[in-house]
């Protein structure tokens, strides 16, 4: 297992999936200052996993942040008519690869896994991740990007 706790591995790891996986660049955001997004319009999507660990990780961004992610994975003009649906989908292959990289980095390659499908968030959800202490801030294109990790 890893020396380091399981916000920090998942910060290396998002960073990197988000620069390999959509040719996003990110900066790490002070979490205290982004508990005051109580009015953010992000959408969020939650990935669970199951095996010698149980979790889950969550994923939450505005709009714009998941067209410019479905415009960089997809090749397609962020003012498509139809960015805004593949935006959601972007988000959640951005979360699968996110959590197949972290729980291999967390927890070694040896340790079988079973993945669930990424599932919408209730919006009402936001308020209660927003105030988590697990919690990994980034800062993509301008725009914030939270994931949360849950450990059963």
């Amino acid at each position: 297992m890893s020396e380091l706790n399981n916000n920090e591995v998942a910060s290396q790891v998002i960073a990197r999936i988000l620069e390999d996986a959509a040719f996003i660049f990110t900066d790490r955001l002070d979490g205290n200052e982004m508990s005051e997004l109580e009015r953010w319009n992000a959408t969020g999507f939650s990935l669970s996993f199951t095996g010698e660990r149980s979790g889950s990780l969550c994923m939450w961004a505005d709009d714009s942040f998941a067209r410019y992610a479905a415009a960089n994975m997809l090749g397609i003009d962020e003012n498509d008519d139809d960015a805004e649906d593949k935006g959601k989908d972007a988000m959640k292959e951005i979360l699968n690869m996110v959590v197949g990289n972290f729980i291999t980095a967390l927890y070694g390659e040896d340790p079988i896994f079973d993945l669930g499908i990424p599932e919408r968030l209730p919006d009402e959800s936001l308020g209660e991740d927003l105030n988590s202490k697990d919690t990994v801030w980034l800062q993509a294109e301008g725009n914030p990007v939270l994931f949360v990790v849950k450990e059963e």
